[in-house]
């Protein structure tokens, strides 16, 4: 704008036509269609041009804001699955846990079940072998008391009755049992003092 008020200055004091300074009329129309292409362009064009700007910046920071929340999403979710890992890893271990705890368990409930059976059948041979004892004594006795009636029957010369013979029978066997009383008696007397001697060596 200085430029051409100069050179609009020069012209006039100079008086002559300078062929690159154009005329001051056209200096004028060329100032004032400068200044209404100004004017026009601050009503129209501008502020089109800064509302296109802003939009873009809208549009730049709305898509900042939403990178920003699907990261901290992004994070929420990761955050979401390292909780629901090391909370299967705890369900895991709590798992396997209990299973060890249950075959503990059932190894001391079969043990014990095992124990109990093999008492069981302990003490059923142990009965077992009572009763096979008292059978086999009660078969001894009788065949001792036949053996006994027939040597006191050779021995009288004359047949006893059956009152009788049961009486010499029952005496008999009692006093087998007093004997045998008699000899279990005496060889734990026997045993004993030579279970001390060998303590005391």
């Amino acid at each position: 704008m200085h430029v051409v008020i100069a050179s609009v200055l020069l012209a006039a004091e100079g008086g002559g036509q300078n062929p690159i300074i154009p005329n001051v009329s056209e200096l004028i129309v060329g100032a004032l269609a400068f200044l209404v292409l100004l004017v026009l362009l601050q009503r129209t064009a501008f502020p089109r041009m800064n509302e296109a700007l802003q939009e873009r910046t809208a549009n730049i920071e709305g898509k900042l804001e939403k990178a920003e929340q699907e990261r901290r999403e992004a994070d929420k979710l990761l955050q979401q699955y390292r909780d629901k890992l090391a909370s299967a890893e705890e369900e895991t271990q709590r798992i396997i846990e209990k299973a060890r705890t249950d075959a503990e368990r059932v190894r001391r409930d079969l043990r014990s079940k095992a124990e109990a059976e093999a008492e069981r059948e302990i003490e059923r041979a142990r009965q077992a072998i009572r009763q096979e004892r008292n059978q086999a004594v009660q078969e001894l006795r009788r065949e001792v008391g036949t053996l006994a009636v027939e040597l006191a029957t050779r021995v009288v010369g004359d047949s006893l009755d059956r009152e009788r013979q049961l009486r010499l029978v029952d005496d008999y066997i009692a006093d087998l049992d007093q004997q045998a009383s008699a000899e279990a008696s005496a060889g734990a007397l026997t045993s004993r003092p030579e279970g001390g001697d060998g303590g005391r060596r």
